[in-house]
């Protein structure tokens, strides 16, 4: 007999609710960190305790030392050699400059992924439609602003995110697949906005 194993996918518990949306976010950066020393490198960067970060997906948002300024970002956890950082474009360059110092003294790789894009997606429908598009189980409720979840879904990441502009989810890939999913949401009733209001 074979079991099959539920992908688990999850919401915020106050996730915008109302008009199903979506909208092409281009003011992030997505940098990825690699290595056997991603762990401990990133800990001297990051005020939050990463060590925390144990399951597959689960993230934060939290704030790293940078030039001696405090910048806000959103980490993610794939194991204690992988991360994926989202950060805003304005400040992205001095954080690539500060994790790249670590690949000089370090075992890891900064690699930023600007062969990704970002297609920001809320609304009533929004969850259920992941989950059934993506054959993804609910299990997972988020209570804090600060907690973030994401998974691979084939060629998509998805992320269950909460930011001031946007309480919602993102789907993250190559230009060609979300221009896929933005035809498959149009489909399904979501409309197009240049950008999401809060």
């Amino acid at each position: 007999m074979t079991i099959q194993v539920p992908h688990l996918f999850g919401s915020h518990q106050n996730a915008y609710t109302g008009a199903n949306e979506f909208a092409q976010m281009n003011d992030r950066t997505i940098i990825d960190v690699t290595g056997s020393a991603a762990l401990p490198y990133l800990q001297t960067l990051i005020s939050s305790d990463v060590r925390h970060l144990t399951v597959p997906g689960m993230g934060l948002r939290c704030t790293a030392k940078v030039n001696g300024n405090e910048i806000a970002l959103e980490l993610y956890y794939f194991t204690e050699l992988a991360f994926r950082i989202f950060v805003d474009n304005d400040i992205a360059p001095a954080l690539v400059a500060a994790l790249s110092e670590g690949e000089e003294s370090h075992d890891i790789d900064v690699i930023t992924r600007n062969d990704l894009r970002i297609l920001a997606l809320r609304g009533d429908n929004a969850f259920k439609s992941l989950l059934s598009e993506f054959s993804l189980t609910a299990g997972i409720i988020l209570t804090g602003e600060q907690q973030r979840y994401a998974r691979q879904a084939g060629n998509v990441f998805l992320t269950a995110t909460h930011l001031e502009s946007h309480k919602g989810f993102e789907l993250v890939a190559k230009s060609d697949e979300l221009a896929k999913w933005q035809s498959r949401f149009n489909a399904l009733g979501f409309s197009e906005q240049a950008e999401l209001l809060v």
